[in-house]
């Protein structure tokens, strides 16, 4: 079905949005690598940023909101779907009833308008995304100086993701003081839905 497709589409696009994300926290501690490997008695920090994105108060807020976007515009997608499989049936009803040059005039008829509703939920779903990433684009905004801030207090040099890591010494464990200070201190951000260009 065309709506189950452009979900798992949407899935797919969540987790490059979480991948990336996860990328740009390593990033953010790489500055400080020369002076991890300088040191023995350097401070590694460590957080699994997956559980954070999965856990955290104001990503499961988005999650909702966009869920619900997306719950609206299903159920009018469904309806609109369902007028289209009515109309289908009509067309072949009446197939033995108007003439060839009739049946093939409602045939390209309806061939068009389901080429433009397959166009429509593409760009429904696309659009719902783009909300949803910039929404987590606000949030990283807030986040990068407060995850800062914990390694600052701990004296950690460089701050990775568990993901990343195959082994270190001694890593210091951050995740869950990352996560209570986020959860304090990020502001709550609302999904708004932006304006495609028309093609």
């Amino acid at each position: 079905m065309i709506l189950e497709r452009a979900s798992r589409k949407g899935t797919m696009i969540r987790r490059l949005v979480q991948t990336s994300f996860f990328l740009l926290c390593v990033v953010f501690g790489s500055a400080q690598l020369s002076l991890a490997q300088a040191t023995s008695s350097a401070v590694i920090g460590v957080v699994d940023m997956q559980k954070i994105m999965r856990e955290l108060d104001v990503v499961k807020d988005i999650n909702a909101q966009v869920k619900a976007l997306e719950d609206k515009a299903n159920a009018e997608l469904m309806a609109e779907e369902n007028k289209l499989k009515d109309e289908r049936k009509q067309i072949e009803r009446q197939k033995t009833l108007v003439t060839p040059d009739a049946y093939s005039k409602k045939q390209s008829d309806f061939n068009r308008k389901a080429a433009e509703f397959r166009v429509k939920v593409q760009e429904i779903n696309r659009q719902l995304q783009i909300s949803r990433v910039n929404a987590l684009d606000k949030i990283r905004a807030q986040m990068l100086p407060i995850i800062r801030e914990v390694m600052d207090k701990n004296g950690a040099a460089l701050v990775l993701d568990v993901s990343e890591i195959l082994f270190v010494e001694k890593p210091l464990e951050i995740t869950e003081e990352v996560m209570g200070r986020l959860n304090k201190d990020l502001k709550k951000i609302k999904v708004e839905i932006v304006p495609l260009k028309k093609s």
